[in-house]
């Protein structure tokens, strides 16, 4: 009788080894699962920073698209009251701005007493492409600026003026001339962008 009892659990029970090869399995599988979860984690933040990229970069052409659209062939005064051109262009001048010009259209949510025009200057500063507007469209303070685009390592502009020609620097005829089109180049991250503007409702 005991002899037989002992051959049962003998049977019944698990082996070393086999205790051995159970752990390894189960390693094994804790190992890809951890695996297959940090695949899974990369890939949804490789996701989320595309479609952030996309954003901004939708959010900068639709912004300027607005802007560019809506120029008007509108002299101003800055802060000495001498007049500047209606469209202006100091891209890798001493001039922050590589677009300065008036716009239209621009609505009064809060009733103010004030023109819809408003002028506005296109900045790139440290890498960082940033919108800027006045608060008057002679003279006045600048507001903070709204940063559309980041890590910027160069940028490139060409205008068409009113015959059809490009060129890489913006020399009107007179101070209302406007330029029909712009063409925009940037790099950034090691990946080249190019997008064209037209300019003002009356020159399409």
């Amino acid at each position: 009788m005991d002899k037989v009892s002992a051959k049962s659990c003998n049977r019944n029970g698990f082996t070393l080894v086999e205790m051995m090869v159970a752990l390894f399995i189960f390693a094994m599988l804790s190992v890809a699962g951890v695996i297959m979860l940090r695949t899974a984690v990369d890939s949804d933040e490789i996701t989320a920073k595309n479609l952030g990229k996309m954003a901004e970069m939708q959010r900068f052409v639709s912004l300027m698209e607005a802007d560019l659209s809506q120029a008007l062939p509108r002299t101003s005064r800055d802060d000495r009251g001498d007049r500047t051109p209606a469209f202006g262009s100091e891209a890798g001048g001493a001039e922050p701005a590589f677009l300065k010009f008036t716009r239209g259209g621009q609505s009064n949510i809060n009733g103010q007493a004030r023109s819809n025009l408003e002028r506005i200057e296109y900045r790139l500063t440290d890498g960082n492409l940033e919108r800027w507007r006045y608060r008057m469209t002679d003279g006045g303070k600048i507001d903070q600026p709204a940063v559309l685009i980041s890590q910027i390592t160069s940028l490139d502009l060409r205008f068409r003026d009113k015959r059809g020609q490009w060129s890489s620097r913006w020399e009107a005829e007179r101070l209302a001339d406007l330029p029909r089109a712009i063409e925009i180049q940037f790099e950034q991250q090691g990946r080249r962008y190019r997008h064209l503007f037209l300019v003002g409702t009356g020159y399409l």
